[in-house]
């Protein structure tokens, strides 16, 4: 099996151009997977495909996935230097009215921060840097409908992201911006559990139960010993940012994932990654 997937942030917009806008890298990209030979398929296919390889020894897989929840996953925005911004839901429309039926399975799972109160710190201490977020733009009442659409799913980044942002974080230690510093029940419990619980409010127990690590950040708990022991959590599968495709030996509870932007900046760069696959 060929598989990989492709991590995005619809708030990374910062430049008119592919290696500074997400939103046109994602819609460029759902061209380039096809035209590689690529069968986009939602998270969970591509998850259920690793865990049963033997049925999927010939598939070329991509799944698509994006990061930290603002409202412009799934929402057409004004930027206001850029202008306006076709959101991930509709690039996605809009590639299946040009192409029909070339990609059934096109879907896109996004990864979500729970805390209210921390994604309200977050929407006005951005990176301009790296992020726009405008005004109520890290809001979950479009999480529920999102999922109705059958094109996307929502599932986990923890509680607060440990954002450095924050005055204060969901950690004995107050270890913002290092994720690896998580390492005991209780403090995975304060980003995970409590994360998980409070999302399902919110999307009627729908959400996927798949979990993002912060910064593509691992510790050796969580991926040996809290997500694969304790289930109460709820999580079946967790994802870095290791940028390489999916090997057969690889655990679920930390798979690799190509970042927009990072890992790649053109359409070229992203097809030599496919081919390489």
């Amino acid at each position: 099996m060929r598989a990989l997937i492709l991590t995005y942030h619809s708030h990374h917009v910062v430049g008119p151009d592919y290696g500074d806008n997400d939103h046109l890298a994602f819609a460029q990209d759902l061209d380039v997977a096809t035209e590689c030979g690529f069968r986009i398929v939602p998270l969970a296919t591509l998850v259920a495909a690793h865990q049963l390889r033997e049925r999927f020894e010939s598939a070329r897989l991509v799944a698509l996935t994006c990061d930290d929840g603002p409202l412009y996953d799934v929402a057409d925005f004004s930027h206001p230097r850029y202008g306006a911004q076709k959101s991930f839901l509709n690039a996605m429309r809009d590639f299946r009215e040009r192409h029909r039926d070339a990609q059934p399975g096109l879907a896109l799972t996004s990864f979500v921060i729970a805390s209210p109160d921390a994604r309200a710190v977050m929407e006005k201490n951005f990176d301009i840097e790296y992020t726009y977020l405008g005004p109520d733009s890290l809001g979950d009442d479009w999480w529920d409908p999102a999922i109705d659409t059958g094109l996307i799913a929502i599932a986990n980044h923890s509680w607060d992201h440990l954002h450095p942002a924050l005055p204060e974080v969901a950690h004995s230690a107050q270890a913002r911006g290092d994720f690896t510093q998580v390492r005991s029940e209780e403090d995975a419990d304060r980003q995970i559990d409590a994360a998980a619980r409070y999302i399902a409010s919110r999307t009627r127990d729908r959400a996927t139960p798949y979990f993002a690590f912060p910064f593509g950040h691992t510790s050796a708990y969580l991926v040996d010993e809290y997500l694969p022991l304790r289930a109460h959590h709820g999580v079946r599968a967790a994802f870095g940012t290791e940028p390489r495709a999916i090997a057969a030996e690889d655990s679920v509870w930390n798979l690799p994932r190509y970042v927009c932007g990072h890992h790649w900046r053109d359409p070229a760069e992203l097809a030599a990654i496919l081919d390489a696959a």
